[in-house]
């Protein structure tokens, strides 16, 4: 029992930064065993934005410019509590995808540390989308606040467990390793129970479709790279963000 709890401090400490008091022993294989639990702690984030969002509505109010404004305010919560690691790998990842270089070309371009204009501009409509998403979304539903998150964390589970790193080397590939299809059958099963108890009926189809699109963006990515990459990871995850909010409006 130690173990999982320890794997689960683990992910808690390396993909939030939500403080946690109790020393753990760190290790590569103990953080790829750990990407099972990813949707659990998406439903932790989710609960913080979920309760972020009933005080700053209180605060701000309903209306469709207040909404917007309160939207900002989540995501930057979100930033706060997650940090922008998924968001690099999202610029990175298509400054790399739109540069129609060679598979290695692109490989070097991910590493770089520098954002190109293609990831910026992808920036820039992301953040759009997601606050005119989730000002939609404060009027509809705010549990989708909670699912959002958590249908975004599967896409690493699913990507770590059915996926095949693009290079020979890099701490995602120790990630890779200590998953395969068993992990992520396991993550597949654990969001869907988080989804339905929150959603219902409705969670199973905004999963169907959050799954559905997750492999679809990692067909696209694989025959690029001949595989994923952390960034890739991180760019799927924020992603799966906007398709299910965009799914959470037009199922109301």
């Amino acid at each position: 029992m130690w173990k999982i709890i320890e794997q689960f401090l683990i992910l808690i400490q390396f993909m939030t930064r939500i403080p946690v008091f109790i020393k753990t022993e760190y290790s590569n294989k103990k953080l790829g065993k750990s990407i099972k639990f990813f949707p659990l702690l998406g439903l932790i984030v989710g609960l913080i934005l979920f309760g972020a969002s009933i005080i700053f509505c209180k605060l701000v109010g309903m209306e469709p410019l207040q909404r917007q404004i309160v939207a900002l305010l989540i995501i930057l919560v979100e930033i706060f509590v997650v940090g922008i690691i998924h968001l690099d790998g999202l610029a990175d990842t298509f400054d790399a995808l739109f540069s129609y270089a060679t598979k290695d070309k692109m490989l070097e371009i991910m590493k770089d540390s520098r954002v190109g204009t293609n990831g910026a501009v992808v920036l820039i409509l992301y953040f759009i989308a997601k606050i005119l998403l989730i000002s939609e979304i404060l009027a509809i539903d705010g549990r989708y606040l909670i699912i959002y998150p958590i249908l975004a964390r599967l896409s690493t589970s699913m990507n770590a467990g059915l996926g095949e790193y693009a290079r020979k080397t890099g701490m995602s590939n120790g990630i890779i390793d200590e998953n395969g299809l068993k992990e992520a059958i396991f993550s597949i099963i654990l969001a869907t129970i988080l989804v339905v108890l929150i959603k219902g009926v409705k969670g199973i189809i905004i999963t169907v479709v959050a799954i559905l699109f997750i492999l679809f963006f990692r067909r696209n990515v694989r025959k690029k790279i001949d595989g994923i990459t952390g960034d890739t990871m991180g760019a799927s995850l924020e992603l799966v963000n906007l398709v299910v909010l965009m799914a959470g409006v037009i199922l109301k």
